[in-house]
């Protein structure tokens, strides 16, 4: 148990204290919003009533990804960097998200028509984690192929 010497000494120190942040902080997203609370006064009835949509399907490439790119073509969205990749020596990939839904489909593309892949074929990538490490991923997503990395 600590002393009240102690716990002064605690208090007191700077470690204990709130951190100060300097100039206005500003939110990490612009379209960042605050949510209104709830009234959980009638809690038992919001939960009787909750109902959970789930799809049948769902796959993330399609259905948020190209959703995403859908924006940014026309003007919804700004273009933000959707992948952003950046290696040891500082060289970096940036994709927004029109440009990695073309180029994953071009590999999905390749899984199919070239590989002649069907559906819940198991893919095997060899490769260090480079942006076509992760492009292969969004491409097996797309194409409901089953991908298994190795580093």
């Amino acid at each position: 148990m600590l002393s009240l010497v102690t716990m002064e000494i605690l208090l007191r120190s700077k470690c204990c204290q709130r951190p100060r942040v300097p100039g206005p902080v500003r939110v990490l997203h612009k379209d960042y919003r605050t949510v209104t609370p709830q009234n959980f006064s009638n809690y038992e009835s919001m939960k009787k009533d909750f109902k959970l949509e789930i799809p049948e399907y769902f796959n993330f490439a399609k259905d948020v990804l190209d959703q995403w790119a859908n924006m940014e073509k026309a003007g919804k969205r700004p273009s933000n960097s959707a992948f952003w990749w950046i290696n040891g020596k500082g060289e970096e990939v940036r994709w927004s998200f029109e440009e990695l839904g073309s180029l994953s489909k071009k590999f999905a593309n390749i899984l199919t028509e070239a590989c002649a892949l069907q559906r819940g074929d198991r893919v095997i990538v060899i490769l260090p984690r480079i942006p076509e490490w992760w492009l292969a991923n969004v491409a097996c997503l797309r194409t409901d192929r089953m991908l298994k990395g190795i580093l």
